[in-house]
């Protein structure tokens, strides 16, 4: 249940942050649901919840999710938009936005070692508007270094999706 917990507080921040949609999070919910023999019901209820706001279904996540050390898991999601990015599965601009979100909705868009991050968003958006005098490949190169600080808890990631569904995380 411990890994349910942990596996329920990423997808939490996830769908929160927009690296998943609704519709991914109810199919995750569906997965687990099949894949456990007593699933809770925070999940069955998550899984109905097709026609509710997100922030419902965030809500009901987060009911279940257990979320011990935040920056930990915010590493975790970091990580997987580093994956999605290198598989091309997510536009840079896209993670950019997802990023900003995340570390704004932790409340770690301050600290000093997010910093950096955090401020790419602003410069894209500068650099996409030719007011400031970076390209806007050099700050998506920025970015990219600046996420692949992360990329080595994607393994962490992988091993409690599997430990939950017995099954490889594919997405």
């Amino acid at each position: 249940m411990t890994y349910l917990k942990s596996l329920t507080g990423i997808y939490y921040l996830g769908i929160g942050c927009g690296i998943w949609s609704k519709d991914e999070v109810i199919e995750w919910c569906d997965r687990v649901i099949e894949a456990i023999d007593h699933p809770p019901i925070e999940l069955i209820e998550t899984s109905i919840m097709s026609k509710s706001k997100i922030d419902d279904i965030q809500g009901k996540l987060f009911e279940l999710s257990k979320i011990e050390d935040e920056e930990h898991f915010v590493k975790m999601v970091l990580s997987i938009i580093f994956y999605k990015i290198q598989k091309e599965q997510l536009s840079i601009e896209r993670a950019i936005r997802i990023t900003s979100r995340l570390l704004v909705q932790t409340g770690l868009s301050w600290e000093n070692k997010y910093r950096i991050l955090y401020s790419i968003d602003d410069e894209y958006d500068l650099a996409l508007g030719g007011i400031i005098q970076y390209q806007i490949n050099e700050v998506e190169q920025e970015y990219i270094k600046e996420l692949g600080v992360f990329k080595e808890y994607i393994t962490e990631f992988t091993e409690t999706y599997h430990k939950v569904l017995k099954q490889t995380w594919i997405k």
